[in-house]
Formats: structure tokens, C-alpha cells, sequence
């Protein structure tokens, strides 16, 4: 039997006779659906009466925070949790995404697939980092997935958005005002005043209910709804910042200087609303560190328009592994198992060609340069050092390579 992916409204994910559908973006004629986070393009599924659903506890609170309906089966999957379909086994692993955000690993005698949805690589707000697994597919979204997104670091993010709202807002008399996803980016930039002001923070309804979700899941978050009274009397006296999501009309909340926190304000001049680049996903360097710890045989991207087609040509070119954007074409591994052999021996070849002086320790930094230049990726290295460390011609200690003995090289 195949493990093979395609795309059809959603990815759909097939082995002998069972198939899984992972975050359909409409009615799916399969049985089970999993659900990767509460993203409204992510949790379609939620509506859907005929379908078996997996997600985290977390995910569903936050759409049930949101007024979406929840119908049908539901089955929660906790981080590391394992679900049996047949001959299938599925795990649930962190996405560093939002709250309750994971990725899913679908494992077969075959091979292996992971398939991550929204990836952070790591959450800031609620710590949880993405798992790179292991895997033969990797089925990756990529909506990041171009050079020209390289996000600051959260501390540096933070301190300008502290610093544009009470230097520059705050001390003209107006309020500062922020929008962006009221489920992810709004906790995180709540946190962040939370933790380096003093300042209230008022947040809309949308904002508020995903923040009670957060809470009733442990996280503590100190803001007042802008729809009571002292939200209302905090937003006359300008004394506070004001959290709403992307795209809510806010001139009824008064004098505002309004900002964008999102990854896609690296594209947004300046202007009307001020562009902080906050973002609870990956950026280009972020994805490319994912797909070399994961060290998939085949990467498949998906959901970056061009920017998935960018990100496969730059995995190719700098890792030496097959990626390509993910269509209704029929993928698996067969087909390749006879090159991959090929390419593996010449590897194996090459490294002890290189490595040719008995008891001398050379650096491994070294040797994946010295392979590079040859035309293997670093992916590609780090598997034949394995298979020779696992035959006993190599030994590695300490990130150095030597010969396990003169004879293992056969004289």
C-alpha cells in the first residue's frame, strides 16, 4: 500500500482503504476530519454535521467563544495524543501557532507524513513550540514562505510597539489602537502591556471572548471590554490602549491612532495605520530551520500562492530536497525509492572518499561543507554519516568524524 496526499478541498491524505481530511475549506464527502486550530480558514469543519472531528479541547473553546456552531461527532486530541483508523496511526504535535494550534503526524509501515497547518516556531505567548518531526512527506503551509518576510525578534517587536503608544500616541492626548486577529496576535499584544506597562487595556467583544477562552484554558490576561462602563470611561479619558480586530470600524471608540500587527505589515507602508510586523507564524528562515530539523524524503507546500512555489525552488536548492506546491495531482513515495537508494550510496561513497586518513578527527562543520560543494544537502549528509556510523565504518564524538578503524576501509 501507498501513503499518498493530494489537495481537494483541503489535504487529503489516503492509505489501503481509509482516507483523512485535514482542515477542509468545505463539505467533505470523508468520513474523519481532523482540525488543525481555530482559525476561521482553518476550523471550517466545525459546521459540518456528518463528519467524525478531531481537535484540542482548546481549539473548540475558542470556536465555541466565536459563536460558531460545533455539530456532529467531535473527538478532543491532546498534544502527543494518538488516534488508531485502521492501519493508520495519527499524533497530534505542537504547532507553536495559537492556543490549542497542532500539527498532525500520520504514520504507516509505509513511511511517515507531517502535516503542520499554521506554524509558529515558537509561541511567545503561550510557549509552545513547534515539534519538527521526523518524517518522509512533510506537507507544510507556507504562507510566509518568501525571503522578504524575516520577522524581528519578539523583544524588538515589543519595545517599538511600547514605544510608538506612549511616546508617540499616548503623549498627544489620543489612544493607541491596534488591530489585528482577535484570536493569537490580540492575547500576545495584551501580554506585552501587561508585562512592560502600567497601561489599561480595553479590548472589543471579538477580542474579549477569545480572551475568556484563553483563560478558561489557564492563561492570565488583565484587560476591561471596551462595551462596559469603565471600558467606556477609560476610553474617554485616553488614558489606555485599545485592542480590536483587523478591519472593525473603530471611529466610534474616539481619538485613535490606529496600528496593524500582523506579519503581512512588512508589506504595508506607512500611512493610515502604523504596520508592527507581530505575527504567529513562521517566518522564510523559520520554515526553512523546520523543513532541514524535520529532514523529510519529499516536502509538498501549500497555501502561500506564489510564496509556496518560491519556498519549494529555495528547499531544493539550498536543502537537496524535493519540494514542490501541492495540487490535485496524486503524491507519494513511490517512484523515488530507487534514486533516493542511488543517491544515498554516492553519499556514503563521497563522505569516505573525504574522510580518507585514518585517526585523524575531522570537524563535521567542515565535512558538510566539503559535501556541499559536491552536491549533497546537509539532509543528505546527516543520513549516510547514520547509515556509516551504524555499519561501524565512522565513529562521530563531540561533532568530530574519524575512521572506526583502518581495516573498516578496506585497506
Amino acid at each position: 500500500m501507498a501513503l499518498t496526499v493530494r489537495r481537494s478541498r483541503g489535504i487529503v491524505v489516503e492509505y489501503g482503504d481509509e482516507t483523512l481530511v485535514f482542515d477542509p475549506t468545505g463539505n467533505s464527502p470523508h468520513e474523519n476530519v481532523f482540525i488543525t486550530h481555530a482559525h476561521a480558514d482553518h476550523s471550517i469543519a466545525f459546521r459540518f454535521p456528518n463528519q467524525r472531528k478531531y481537535s484540542t479541547k482548546e481549539t473548540r473553546t475558542l470556536i465555541e467563544s466565536t459563536g460558531r456552531v460545533v455539530a456532529g461527532e467531535w473527538t478532543p486530541i491532546a498534544p502527543n495524543g494518538r488516534v488508531k483508523i485502521g492501519d493508520l496511526e495519527v499524533r497530534a504535535r505542537n504547532a507553536g501557532h495559537i492556543l490549542g494550534s497542532i500539527q498532525y503526524e500520520v504514520i504507516t509501515s509505509e513511511g511517515s507524513l507531517l502535516y503542520t497547518g499554521d506554524l509558529n516556531y515558537v509561541d511567545t505567548y503561550t510557549m509552545r513550540a513547534a515539534e519538527a518531526v521526523p518524517c518522509d512527506l512533510l506537507v507544510l503551509e507556507t504562507t510566509f514562505g518568501s525571503p522578504i518576510f524575516r520577522f524581528p525578534s519578539r523583544e524588538e517587536i515589543a519595545v517599538d510597539i511600547v514605544r510608538w503608544a506612549v511616546k508617540e500616541v499616548l503623549e498627544r492626548g489620543r489612544v493607541p489602537a491596534f488591530q489585528t486577529d482577535s484570536i493569537g496576535n490580540a492575547q500576545e499584544l495584551i501580554a506585552i502591556f501587561n508585562r512592560m506597562t502600567r497601561l489599561p487595556v480595553v479590548t472589543t467583544p471579538a477580542v474579549t471572548r477569545a480572551n475568556k477562552a484563553y483563560e478558561r484554558h489557564g492563561y492570565h490576561l488583565d484587560y476591561i471590554d471596551a462595551e462596559t462602563e469603565e471600558g467606556e470611561e477609560l476610553l474617554s479619558s485616553g488614558d489606555c490602549v485599545l485592542i480590536a480586530p483587523k478591519g472593525s470600524d473603530l471611529s466610534r471608540y474616539g481619538d485613535l491612532d490606529i496600528a496593524f500587527a500582523s506579519g503581512w505589515a512588512l508589506l504595508l507602508r506607512r500611512g493610515e495605520r502604523v504596520p508592527f510586523p507581530l505575527s504567529d507564524h513562521a517566518d522564510f528562515r523559520q520554515l526553512l530551520r523546520f523543513v532541514r530539523r524535520c529532514a523529510p524524503k519529499r516536502v509538498f507546500t501549500f497555501h502561500g500562492g506564489r510564496f509556496s512555489r518560491e519556498f519549494a525552488e529555495f528547499v531544493r536548492r539550498r536543502l537537496g530536497i524535493d519540494a514542490k506546491p501541492l495540487t490535485e495531482a496524486v503524491e507519494s513515495l513511490r517512484g523515488r525509492l530507487t534514486t533516493e537508494t542511488a543517491r544515498m550510496g554516492a553519499c556514503c561513497r563521497k563522505i569516505l572518499e573525504v574522510v580518507r586518513i585514518p585517526g585523524f578527527e575531522y570537524a563535521r562543520k567542515w565535512l558538510l561543507r566539503e559535501m556541499a560543494r559536491r552536491g549533497f544537502s546537509r539532509v543528505e549528509v546527516d543520513q549516510a554519516l547514520k547509515r556509516l556510523i551504524e555499519q561501524g565504518l565512522l565513529i562521530q564524538e563531540s561533532g568530530k568524524i574519524k575512521i572506526q578503524a583502518e581495516e573498516g576501509r578496506g585497506g
